[in-house]
C-alpha cells in the first residue's frame, strides 16, 4: 500500500518508508569550527538498526530496521504488536508498518490466539492431581 501524496509534501525520506523511525528524518546544518567560525554543510542520519521483533499475534520473528526511537517506544507499548495497532498509519509514516498493521488486524479479525508461548504450554499441561 504505497503512502499518499500528503506524505511527500510532508518530506518522509524513503528510507523511513521502509521501516519504522517513529517521526525520526534527516536533519541538516552546520559544523563550526572553533577557531575561525567557518560553516562547513552537513547531514545527521536517524540512529536506524535491523533488528528481529517477534510478533505473539502473527506468531513469527519480523525483521525490520527501526530507528533507536522507535525502538524504545515499542518497548513502552510492550511490543510490535501493540505499537502498530495503537498508532495510526499517519503517525507510522511507513509502508512495511502499515503492511504489518493490516496482517495483526486480519489475524485479529481471523480469532487467532495472542497468548505468549510460555503462558501456551502451561494451558495445555495436564492439570496435576
Amino acid at each position: 500500500m504505497p503512502l499518499g501524496v500528503e506524505l511527500v509534501v510532508r518530506g518522509v525520506f524513503n528510507r523511513a518508508r521502509r521501516g519504522l523511525y517513529a517521526g525520526k528524518y534527516i536533519r541538516f546544518g552546520n559544523n563550526v569550527s572553533e577557531d575561525g567560525h567557518n560553516k562547513t554543510r552537513r547531514t545527521w542520519l536517524p540512529n536506524a538498526q535491523r533488528v528481529s521483533l517477534y510478533s505473539p499475534t502473527l506468531q513469527r520473528t519480523l525483521r525490520l530496521r527501526v530507528s533507536a526511537a522507535a525502538l524504545r517506544t515499542i518497548d513502552k507499548y510492550g511490543g510490535i504488536d501493540n505499537y502498530l495497532l495503537k498508532h495510526s498509519d499517519a503517525a507510522l509514516d511507513s509502508d512495511v508498518g502499515s503492511k504489518l498493521k493490516r496482517e495483526l488486524e486480519q489475524a485479529l479479525a481471523r480469532g487467532q490466539q495472542t497468548l505468549p508461548a510460555a503462558a501456551a504450554v502451561i494451558a495445555d499441561a495436564p492439570a496435576a492431581v
